[in-house]
């Protein structure tokens, strides 16, 4: 069962992005109804929290970012749904403090809330909430995949039934050819000459590109791309076969050219 939180909502820096929504609980006592790490806040400040189910394109991932037109149009879709502001990527018009809800199972490490995230008052507060696909589809994170501003991005606690609604919304999306989906190249491919092709051309599944960003700092070309990921604890369940496997497994190098060989959707990420 997922615990309602009530609280205020609002976003960190003057430049924020998905990865920025704070939220401040009413009853900071409902923080230990959580499983997992310790949510990190402190007495007078909010907890950052990691929206469950979805991943938005990179604004800005240590200086690097994904083409920022659908980065932007992700998080101005996620203020606007929670009142915090209306207008499109600016400080101007933004509103502090709005009042929401989330529904959180536990926090990763880091000590960030998992959480589904509301506008308003839809839950009642510190008690135990079934999330049914009712209450899923009002959420921000169900509705930015809907409208074609989000990945799936799934770890391996979310429950199976709200996975495949999800996967539902984010197939629909993808088949309507909506927001960013048109130019994903996550699976068909990209050919990288640079880190210009990378955060200007194309857009790609976040956690290729956060891997892809990290190696490109520190090399010309792609030969040691599958090397350097092998390197790296990335495990992962494939859904369609049910085989436990890795990322870097997933990932066919060919020159300078990549691609993810599975679709996001059927992956399950286990938690680090």
């Amino acid at each position: 069962m997922f615990i309602g939180i009530a609280g205020t909502i609002t976003v960190a820096g003057p430049s924020p992005d998905g990865n920025s929504l704070l939220f401040k609980a009413h009853n900071a006592g409902n923080w230990k109804k959580l499983a997992g790490y310790p949510v990190a806040w402190d007495r007078h400040g909010p907890a950052l929290l990691r929206l469950e189910g979805i991943g938005l394109l990179e604004i800005n991932f240590g200086g690097l970012h994904q083409p920022l037109k659908y980065g932007k149009e992700a998080l101005d879709f996620l203020l606007s749904r929670l009142g915090i502001r209306g207008n499109l990527f600016g400080p101007s018009h933004a509103r502090e403090g709005v009042a929401g809800f989330i529904a959180a199972r536990k926090a990763a490490k880091g000590g960030r809330p998992v959480a589904f995230v509301f506008r308003g008052e839809v839950l009642p507060d510190g008690q135990e909430v079934l999330m049914d696909p009712v209450l899923l589809k009002k959420s921000v994170n169900y509705q930015l995949l809907e409208a074609g501003l989000a990945f799936p991005v799934y770890y391996e606690d979310l429950l199976p039934g709200l996975r495949e609604e999800l996967t539902r919304a984010c197939r629909a999306a993808r088949d309507q050819e909506l927001g960013f989906w048109p130019l994903d190249r996550t699976n068909q491919g990209v050919v990288l000459d640079g880190l210009q092709d990378l955060t200007k051309r194309y857009v790609i599944f976040p956690k290729l590109f956060r891997r892809l960003g990290r190696y490109l700092q520190g090399n010309a070309d792609l030969r040691g791309f599958q090397e350097y990921l092998a390197a790296r604890a990335d495990p992962v369940l494939h859904l369609p076969t049910g085989r436990a496997t890795s990322l870097a497994a997933l990932v066919e190098v060919e020159g300078n050219s990549v691609r993810l060989t599975a679709a996001p959707e059927d992956l399950v990420f286990a938690e680090k």
